[in-house]
């Protein structure tokens, strides 16, 4: 059961971090992107929004499936 529980508590840490940088992002506080040689300056702020979406979502069901670990 500490297996879980550290798991649980890791999973619960890291669904805040995305859910900080989440929230930054939709408000335009921050932006990523990348550069590419052609383009130049590529912001890849919807994609990212998409990603850490479903990064929360997934934690959200680790979560959910080791309520012991709460």
């Amino acid at each position: 059961m500490a297996f879980i529980d550290k798991a649980v508590t890791r999973w619960n840490e890291e669904r805040q971090r995305k859910k900080g940088l989440l929230e930054w992002m939709k408000s335009g506080k921050v932006k990523f992107g990348t550069w590419s040689p052609g383009a130049g300056s590529v912001d890849t702020t919807p994609a990212d929004i998409e990603r850490y979406t479903r990064k929360i979502a997934e934690l959200d069901a680790l979560i959910a499936r080791h309520p012991e670990g709460k």
